[in-house]
């Protein structure tokens, strides 16, 4: 297992927590009964891929979003069930619809948030 993998598998309750606070709140597919209702017809992309995004973000060592956003594209989008095979058309995408691509600045701050309050734990 890869270094990110682990800490992620380590920490996951706490990235998961972190983006139902940064991000589902926000999200305009959160109802008010507190159910996610992602017209993404593979469930919501952030949870699908929280892992990898996670290990991006652990790989990257850069907070700027546009680094980010290339690596989520080159990585999960050519492997997404919902995009062509070279990443660059997407249906779900497209219609404003994946919750990956709309929310992925908050996804981001969530990563950081969870990273930073580890980071300040171990001092």
């Amino acid at each position: 297992m890869r270094p990110a993998e682990i800490h992620y598998l380590k920490y996951r309750p706490l990235y998961e927590e972190a983006i139902k606070t940064f991000v589902c709140e926000h999200c305009i597919d959160h109802g008010a009964d507190g159910v996610c209702h992602s017209k993404d017809p593979q469930s919501c992309a952030v949870f699908r891929y929280l892992k990898d995004l996670v290990e991006i973000a652990f790989e990257l060592h850069e907070r700027k979003v546009e680094p980010y956003a290339q690596a989520v594209r080159q990585r999960l989008c050519l492997t997404c069930k919902n995009s062509s095979a070279d990443g660059e058309k997407c249906g779900v995408r497209e219609c404003l619809d994946c919750a990956l691509d709309r929310y992925l600045p908050l996804v981001l701050e969530a990563i950081e948030k969870v990273q930073s309050t580890l980071a300040a734990s171990k001092n």
